[in-house]
């Protein structure tokens, strides 16, 4: 995906006229500065792992929580947490349309309108939040139970 430190380097010096890149001083100032950004782009997949939502653990998992205000209940595991984030995230993008309820829903879940300005939710276990937080129910809609 990223080239190599080398490759990198050869191909940011072969940008510099042939004059100046035959000059040793030149050359070595050149290629001290170019180190400097080729190790910063060395570390860009680094940061991409730290802060992606499916491979975070612990307090990696933790300060992802706390940037989106969704900070970690005692007991939960990195997973049940992940998947909260992860719901609340979801709920975030949320169109409000009944028709997109469907990728919220998981093996067991099923969400159906009452058409009386509630809903009911049938799951298989009972979610770790509340259900406003963890199924897209629109402001104004009750949530009339959760079969397990």
């Amino acid at each position: 995906m990223y080239p190599s430190l080398e490759n990198q380097l050869e191909a940011w010096m072969s940008l510099f006229p042939g004059y100046t890149r035959n000059k040793p001083r030149f050359a070595a100032l050149a290629e001290a500065l170019l180190r400097q950004a080729a190790d910063l782009w060395a570390l860009i997949p680094q940061l991409e792992s730290g802060f992606s939502l499916s491979t975070a653990q612990g307090l990696q998992l933790d300060a992802l929580g706390q940037s989106v205000s969704i900070p970690r209940q005692a007991g939960w595991s990195d997973e049940v947490y992940r998947s909260v984030l992860q719901r609340k995230l979801k709920l975030f993008r949320w169109d409000g349309t009944l028709d997109t309820v469907r990728d919220f829903l998981e093996s067991g879940e099923t969400f159906s309108d009452n058409i009386n300005g509630s809903v009911t939710v049938h799951a298989s276990a009972a979610p770790p939040v509340p259900l406003k937080d963890w199924f897209p129910v629109p402001p104004g809609i009750r949530v009339v139970s959760v079969s397990s």
